[in-house]
């Protein structure tokens, strides 16, 4: 820990230092379990290593569009979640379950931030435009659905699904158990996705679009969505660890015939 430290102190960037910092609190977390993204010594090469990578799946992504595969299966996953986005499940007046944001994370998962954000852009005005909605288009609120591909790109893109064990609900868990690092990024993804997309940023466009910011009317609603999207957390959850799984697994299937065949 004190060698962390002084790496913090050597170094020149004032941003990195700060990044440093708070890696060596993760660190100081790590040892109980709750993070995994941190493994062994904090250094510069490492934080730098990481920022490399981050910004590398962006690129590696971009790179997808150029196959014919990526453009097809976006293509029918857009479509997926289009007509998803016509299915939900209201449970109480105030909580409606969704499902189209599987088909979302699908694309992050298979294709990463790039393709995912894109696929979003398509999937609103689509979404929009075969709704019917009596209220006109906001560009803001497509904002709010590209962060959200992206977010799920960043966390899934790479991500080897749990196969869940339906057979019991000891032999599900168990299974949970065993692929922690696995299920911490569904989760990472989800959270960050509810916190900034559907807490903050819808929160603040609504605002914008109907009577203007009032800070002690904001927080007011911050604090609801809090509470719903707290709820929803858990529930969507469960629907991506069963859902991603037998997703790739089609994939992979699909393809894999494809290429014998030729």
């Amino acid at each position: 820990m004190l060698r962390g430290r002084r790496v913090a102190a050597r170094t020149k960037a004032p941003g990195l230092r700060y990044v440093l910092r708070i890696s060596l609190y993760i660190n100081r977390i790590r040892s109980q379990g709750f993070i995994l993204f941190v493994y062994g010594e904090v250094t510069e090469d490492k934080v730098m290593a990481f920022f490399l990578n981050f910004f590398g799946n962006f690129k590696r992504s971009a790179q997808e569009l150029k196959s014919v595969r990526c453009i097809a299966v976006t293509a029918v996953l857009i479509a997926l979640a289009c007509i998803l986005k016509t299915l939900t499940i209201q449970p109480m007046p105030t909580l409606k379950i969704g499902f189209a944001f599987v088909a979302i994370a699908s694309i992050g998962m298979l294709y990463g931030p790039t393709v995912a954000g894109l696929s979003c852009v398509a999937t609103d005005v689509i979404g929009y435009l075969i709704s019917n909605q009596q209220q006109g288009f906001s560009p803001l609120f497509t904002l709010v659905e590209v962060t959200g591909g992206v977010i799920y790109g960043i966390f899934l893109y790479g991500f080897e699904p749990v196969k869940p064990d339906l057979s019991s609900a000891k032999g599900f868990f168990s299974g949970l158990k065993d692929n922690l690092p696995s299920v911490f990024r569904i989760i990472g993804a989800k959270f960050t996705i509810n916190l900034v997309c559907n807490v903050f940023m819808n929160t603040l466009f609504l605002m914008i679009m109907g009577y203007g910011i009032v800070p002690e009317t904001f927080w007011i609603k911050v604090g609801e969505r809090v509470v719903k999207n707290a709820v929803m957390l858990p529930i969507e959850v469960l629907i991506l660890l069963l859902a991603l799984f037998p997703i790739k697994a089609a994939y992979r299937s699909v393809f894999k015939k494809h290429r014998q065949g030729a």
